[in-house]
């Protein structure tokens, strides 16, 4: 029960020494989202449907993905 109960305590405490800026301070939580994060763009970094569709589009003869496609993600608009 010690032990349960000290794993319980250490989990707690980790999570709020985590969660420190978002808890305490209301700052945003970091921007995951391949197609929304502009630090990822930067860097060449695509969602994995966008990089599938930009293949497909090689496959049929086009440059690149137009956005035309029905089930493209919203980052396959290519807005850079």
């Amino acid at each position: 029960m010690k032990t349960l109960l000290a794993a319980v305590l250490f989990v707690g405490i980790a999570v709020l020494l985590l969660g420190v800026n978002i808890f305490f301070f209301h700052r945003p939580f970091p921007d995951g989202e391949i197609s929304t994060n502009p630090e990822m763009r930067k860097r060449g970094i695509k969602c994995a449907k966008q990089e599938e569709m930009e293949m497909l589009a090689r496959q049929k003869g086009k440059k690149l993905c137009d956005g035309n496609y029905s089930d493209a993600c919203a980052s396959c608009s290519l807005r850079h």
